[in-house]
């Protein structure tokens, strides 16, 4: 008898609706400059300019401070299960000095890292591979442990201060000349030995101030101040939202009012988008960055924002302020596909607990947990089942209650 492979790619949430407001959290109110989250957005880190590093376990309900020493933290980065943690200081309040933690901030050491002015670092999802860059850019695929200076081949030598992001395998880095002195910002990929500008390679006169890379390395976004966007024929914009789902071959850039953005995420599949400007401005996507939504929050200076993996929950911290998360239902959809003779479905790791379903009779009442429990895709941030075929039509679906 010939098999049937069948599934319900709509989502059934049990749960009540969550609601869509930014929420003080009871972090304190101090001078905050940098904030990660894991892939779940359940563990969080964020640190001060010149002050400490702060972790929370519950999606940023209660705070607690580290061990890590009192310096000028400029960026935070996390692995996907948010225990292996790095954070790299500039020389303001300090002296330029990366620190890394393998139980999600309990513990802090110093890195083999040089001493220098660090801005940006990043993590891939397994904590292992790892990037930063300032007045220089270093890699290490230790967990911080021993790092190698990154030859910027095509990169115009007097680049200073270039950011960095990074794929969920670590594997594709993206680098930004940040345009002071009147420099271009200009895009960059390392998906290979060597540096190429990000596809049609686009050009801003302005300050890339930010940028943020998806889970599989494709999707781009970046944030621009005081710029012209020569490439997409846009001029005397105050500031520009650049995203790209393709490695640059296709480009969508909006030109925005604001002038001082400062920080962007992005969720795992580059859908779901976040920006926060000095200014107070935060703004959201729900499509890749073709539209672009004011959000209606209490006024501050932000400094950084992170997304869970699928930007469901969103965390902004403010500099002379406070800390406030965002959370809205999530409603991953399931994929199904074959894996030699077996069934695989899979699903972006959603920021709340769904258990996956199924049942012969899609009218039916009388769903059954799936016993194989799920295993996490680190290069993708997707959870999978593989399973048996079934011997009858099966549906599948997620649920966030019970059956």
């Amino acid at each position: 008898m010939k098999t049937i492979f069948r599934m319900v790619l709509a989502l059934t949430v049990v749960a009540p609706a969550l609601g869509q407001n930014w929420v003080l959290t009871s972090a304190p109110s101090t001078n905050w400059s940098c904030v990660a989250s894991s892939a779940d957005g359940n563990k969080l880190v964020a640190a001060v300019n010149g002050g400490l590093i702060y972790t929370s376990t519950n999606s940023g309900v209660a705070w607690m401070p580290t061990t890590a020493p009192s310096n000028a933290w400029a960026s935070v980065a996390c692995s996907a299960d948010g225990s292996k943690v790095i954070a790299a200081a500039s020389y303001d309040y300090g002296d330029g000095e990366i620190y890394r933690s393998a139980d999600s901030g309990s513990s802090w050491e110093l890195t083999g890292a040089p001493s220098t002015y660090w801005r940006s670092v990043a993590s891939s999802a397994d904590g292992i591979h790892l990037a930063a860059a300032g007045e220089d850019t270093s890699v290490s695929t230790n967990s911080g442990a021993i790092w190698t200076y990154l030859d910027p081949g095509g990169i115009p030598t007097f680049v200073l201060f270039p950011l960095v992001s990074s794929s969920a395998d670590g594997r594709i880095v993206s680098i930004v000349e940040t345009g002071f002195g009147g420099q271009d910002s200009q895009i960059y990929t390392l998906p290979s030995s060597a540096w190429k500008p990000l596809g049609k390679s686009p050009s801003f006169r302005g300050h890339c101030s930010s940028v943020a890379m998806s889970a599989d390395g494709t999707g781009i976004a970046a944030t621009i101040n005081n710029a012209d966007a020569f490439e997409a024929g846009l001029t005397n914009c105050a500031g520009i939202l650049f995203t790209s789902s393709s490695l640059g071959a296709t480009q969508i850039t909006n030109c925005t009012s604001v002038s001082n953005w400062t920080s962007v995420a992005t969720s795992s599949d580059g859908i779901r988008l976040a920006s926060v400007a000095s200014s107070g401005e935060i703004y959201t996507s729900t499509n890749g960055g073709v539209t672009w939504a004011p959000n209606i929050v209490t006024n501050a200076s932000w400094s950084s924002v992170a997304s869970s993996a699928d930007g469901a929950k969103l965390i902004a911290v403010a500099n002379g302020g406070g800390i406030y998360t965002w959370q809205t239902t999530p409603t991953p959809t399931l994929n199904i596909n074959r894996s030699g003779s077996d069934l695989q479905i899979s699903w972006l790791i959603p920021s709340m607990s769904f258990v996956l379903r199924q049942s012969a009779d899609l009218s039916s009442t009388n769903w059954t947990t799936v016993a194989s429990a799920p295993v996490l895709n680190l290069t993708n941030l997707q959870n999978q089942v593989t399973l048996s075929p079934p011997s009858h039509p099966t549906f599948y679906r997620l649920s966030s209650g019970a059956p």
